[in-house]
């Protein structure tokens, strides 16, 4: 997935699409607690927190953590698979412009989680001195300041969204707040050196963590889209950048000749934890590529010869700006992409991969 440029190999932070409904169940409960507002609070105070509704800090960070909650709570579950992210990879950067619609996502309110980032940034821009000396126990300790060594060095990697509505007196048709989660890096990496530190740590924080926010307003029918288009790759500045990936992940999602869905039902003992939290029943919707585009690159496997391919790659389709009269407006269609190679090598990113450059994060997409 897009990334940026760095010496230092990234951690493997991988989920599966049987731990989303753990994942939903577990920030449902953190950011609907005090912990939750504690932790927007502290955004705010440190001016990390610049798409927020006016107001005081202790009643803005209440009603950022409540919103957060509900949006877990009552959101559908998604999972979008390691071989559509490659496409997604390999498709995103020349998606068209356009103006996003409601339709253009799966369900109202959602969490979806991505089989590999969607986008990596340095750590030294999420873990910078002042934050460093606000969350530091009043004794900094060696341990400490070799975590926080550590943390810098390691990328902030953006593995899951959820979204739904939100209001503004100035959007007439509404609009869509998303939360960009990056995998809390104390969870998966090599932080500590004291094994009862590292589980204090870990408790204090949840295995995917709020890392910024986008919003945008919804389109009017009837009036002039380009106000209301998401820019360009090469125009991207901010969160928005991350929003299109969203949009262009489930723009191919919705495309019958490429993805198929597939539901895998909450196990049981899942089932009774989110029952007991109060939470309603969500199954897990899966996106992925459809077999029939396995079916073709294997053909073209048997057709080669015997040739031995040792990876699968995703030889690059081209997006058409498709005209839909239903709704009045183009939509990017994307057109013949497939995969080749064996199926059990692994895959890669696609015939040209763009980079994703960490000055394209500017904070606070509103």
């Amino acid at each position: 997935m897009p990334m940026t440029d760095t010496n230092t190999p990234p951690v493997a932070y991988r989920f599966d699409a049987a731990d989303v409904p753990v994942l939903r169940r577990e920030l449902a409960d953190w950011y609907g607690g005090p912990q939750g507002v504690m932790y927007y609070r502290n955004a705010i105070e440190l001016g990390r927190q610049e798409v927020r509704p006016p107001g005081p800090p202790d009643k803005v960070a209440a009603l950022l953590a409540g919103a957060e909650a509900t949006r877990l709570r009552e959101g559908d579950l998604w999972y979008v698979d390691e071989d559509l992210c490659a496409l997604l990879n390999a498709a995103h950067a020349s998606m068209p412009v356009f103006a996003p619609r409601p339709s253009d996502l799966p369900s109202k309110t959602g969490f979806a989680v991505f089989a590999e980032p969607i986008f990596m940034y340095p750590g030294e821009e999420a873990h910078d001195d002042e934050l460093a000396d606000r969350l530091a126990p009043r004794q900094r300790s060696a341990e400490y300041d070799r975590m926080l060594a550590k943390l810098r060095a390691e990328q902030e990697a953006i593995v899951a969204v959820s979204w739904g509505p939100v209001t503004n007196p100035h959007w007439t048709a509404g609009g869509l707040w998303m939360s960009f989660y990056a995998a809390s890096a104390v969870h998966f990496a090599d932080m500590f050196d004291d094994p009862a530190a590292a589980r204090r740590a870990r408790g204090l924080l949840p295995r995917l963590i709020v890392d910024n926010e986008a919003t945008m307003a919804w389109r009017p029918d009837g009036t002039d889209p380009q106000p209301y288009q998401l820019p360009a790759l090469a125009d991207s500045r901010g969160t928005l950048s991350w929003a299109r990936l969203v949009f262009a992940a489930f723009q191919l999602a919705a495309q019958v000749n490429l993805a198929e869905r597939e539901e895998l039902p909450t196990p049981r003992p899942e089932r009774r934890r989110a029952q007991r939290a109060g939470l309603p029943e969500r199954d897990v919707r899966i996106v992925r590529l459809r077999r029939s585009l396995t079916a073709a690159r294997d053909a073209e496997h048997d057709a080669a010869g015997g040739r031995e391919w040792r990876h699968r790659w995703v030889v690059r389709g081209h997006w058409r700006n498709h005209w839909y009269p239903s709704l009045n407006d183009h939509r990017p269609l994307w057109i013949a992409p497939y995969l080749k190679g064996p199926a059990d090598a692994p895959l890669l990113g696609g015939e040209k991969v763009t980079v994703v450059t960490a000055d394209t994060r500017a904070t606070g997409a509103g």
